[in-house]
């Protein structure tokens, strides 16, 4: 398990996604929901990182090519997390995924600008 690289992000968005349920609709078209397990699934972590050198931007294709893509998780490290006092999605419970590929934007000499998508991953 190896952690993302510590570099702080400059915008974070959240969604905490819900809890595993099965939805059945009756013939008479009621609704009737079956909790399938007690931990949220499909929560995502979009991070953006603006201006990172060329390498920084290596530590995370280091990072990708080591967790081989989506395919291992891994935790992420408190500056991710920065402005928070209790973690939003707990470390404890929860690693990460990358959920795809990543865009790499260059924005000048030597810097980029990068946007990650990661999904979460029960323990």
């Amino acid at each position: 398990m190896a952690e993302f690289p510590s570099i702080k992000p400059n915008t974070r968005s959240i969604s905490l996604g819900n809890t595993p349920q099965l939805e059945y609709t009756a013939s008479s078209g009621a609704n009737v929901r079956f909790l399938q397990g007690v931990r949220r699934v499909k929560q995502k972590l979009s991070m953006s990182f603006n201006a990172i050198t060329e390498s920084e931007l290596y530590s995370i294709y280091d990072h990708y090519d080591g967790q081989q893509g989506s395919i291992i998780p891994f935790t992420l490290p408190a500056i991710i997390w920065s402005g928070y006092t209790t973690l939003p999605i707990s470390d404890i419970t929860y690693q990460w995924r990358y959920a795809g590929s990543f865009t790499v934007t260059p924005i000048g000499i030597n810097r980029f600008s990068l946007q990650i998508n990661l999904e979460s991953a029960i323990i």
